[in-house]
């Protein structure tokens, strides 16, 4: 299935919501996954990362990055991007 970022969907979609908010309610409905993994350029400290839980791989798949190994970067599927929508949409504050 075709995958696009977070970011390049909400464009598509007019969403009016930005990539930030919008992973932190998917982070909040337990769909994406706050990840570390150890700093190639600063031994002893920590990068943060964000991956698709095994509940958010229903809308999408982990890519790995290819600057970064050790780092996956999620992509959603287009097709069922509207339903992800949908959840982060009911999720939002009023």
């Amino acid at each position: 299935m075709e995958t696009d970022s977070i970011t390049n969907l909400l464009k598509l979609k007019n969403a009016d919501i930005s990539a930030v908010k919008a992973n932190k309610i998917l982070v909040a409905l337990g769909l994406l996954a706050e990840k570390e993994r150890p700093s190639a350029k600063h031994p002893g400290k920590m990068k943060k990362y964000k991956a698709l839980s095994e509940n958010g791989l229903q809308y999408g798949v982990n890519l790995k990055n290819p600057s970064s190994p050790d780092q996956t970067t999620p992509h959603y599927f287009i097709n069922t991007f509207d339903q992800l929508l949908t959840l982060i949409n009911n999720k939002r504050p009023t």
